[in-house]
Order: structure tokens, then sequence, then C-alpha cells
């Protein structure tokens, strides 16, 4: 059981970068262990808001502020300075370097097996990069745009994908990509275009997001 409160604490990548990350207790009897892997806008209200969701349904969240090699502290807006800067910060982060911070948080988290990943917009890119490339127990990403790029790159634990038909961003051939490539991996495609999972946002398509969040849960609850 724990009745702890969410806070800021620090991690060390295996390279010596210290980075900042959002921590979230599971409240009552905890089911599993999650990292979320932000959006191009930080570690901002939004990100904060689904940890705290996902501790309130018995999952110990941490988001590792993958900007913090770019630069500490960054919690952007959604509007276009927001995008503009995302954009920017995201190209300053090697997706090499963005693994040794998700790794850095899945050792806080007890190590090998013992997390999950989720990850929104460029974290779902992360997430998938993260299926193949760390112990994990499994990952979801959500609209990921890199995730076409690099199809090659298979998943090693269980993984799960969200889309959206009308993403002006990301062209349903990613979606297609990946399924020919690996048609035993769940893909789910919503009415709904880019960040629909966000309530922050002009996007936001709530049925979807009830619907991704449910599947989303079920994965995570089957794996722990």
């Amino acid at each position: 059981m724990s009745d702890a409160t969410a806070s800021w604490i620090e991690l060390q990548a295996v390279d010596g970068h210290r980075l900042r990350a959002y921590k979230a207790p599971a409240k009552g009897e905890e089911i599993g262990r999650l990292i979320v892997a932000p959006e191009i806008f930080g570690i901002n209200h939004h990100i904060r808001s689904v940890c705290d969701g996902f501790a309130q349904q018995g999952f110990t969240v941490l988001a590792p502020d993958l900007f913090d090699r770019a630069e500490r502290g960054v919690e952007l807006a959604y509007d276009d300075a927001g995008i503009q800067k995302g954009i920017a910060l995201k190209g300053a982060v090697p997706t090499a370097d963005a693994m040794q911070d998700v790794a850095a948080a899945l050792a806080h988290l007890g190590g090998a097996g013992a997390a999950a990943i989720v990850g929104y917009c460029w974290g779902g890119s992360i997430a998938w990069a993260a299926a193949a490339a760390l112990p994990l127990r499994a990952a979801i990403g959500y609209y990921g745009g890199e995730i076409g790029k690099s199809l090659d790159t298979a998943p090693r634990v269980p993984t799960l994908l969200h889309f959206g038909e009308q993403d002006h961003a990301i062209p349903l051939s990613v979606a297609d990509g990946v399924r020919s490539r690996y048609p035993w991996l769940p893909i789910h495609v919503y009415p709904a275009g880019h960040g629909f999972n966000c309530d922050e946002r002009g996007s936001f398509h709530p049925e979807s997001a009830v619907l991704a969040l449910r599947r989303t849960v079920g994965l995570l609850r089957a794996v722990f």
C-alpha cells in the first residue's frame, strides 16, 4: 500500500548524465511499474496528469525528462511556439541518448523486467525503440511518428500501438507498415487526429482516449 504523493526526483544514466523525473507512487495496492515517455512538450501539466492517472489505477509511474540533455526543466504549451521549440529540442536528443535515460528510469524502478513503458507522440516512438532495446515488461505507443522509419527494429516484448486515422502528421501507411511486418502485433486506429489522448489540445477525442486507455491498461494488467 502507498499513500505517498508525486514528486520530482533525479536519475543518473550510465554515461553520467543526470536528469529529473516525475514519480507518482501507486495508490493502494501496486499492480505494476510504468515508465511514461512524454510528447515533444516535456513533462508538462498534461504528462504529469497522465502519470497521476496511472498511479490512481495502481501503477507506480516514472516519467524521465528526456529533454534534460538539451535543456533542463522544459514544460511547453500546446501552441505554435511550443511545437516549434519541442521539435527543435527533439532533434537535439538522439534516440540512443533517450534510451539511456529510459534505461535509468527502468533501473530506478527495479531493473530488467520490472516495468513497462507507455509513450505519447515523440514518446510513442521512444516506446517502440525501447521495446526492441530494453528488457521491459511491455511497450505501448501512442501515435509515434518515427515508428515507420524503424520497422526493422522488431519489438522483443508485448507491444501495443495506437494511431489516429485523421492524423495529418502520421499517415496510415505507418500503421499498415507495422501490420505488414508484424501481423501478430495489436494495432488500433481511432477516428481521431494526432494527440487525441491529450485533453489540453484541440485534437482531444474523449471517446478514443477512453478506449485507448482501456486497451492500454488491459495489456499492462496482463503482463504484471
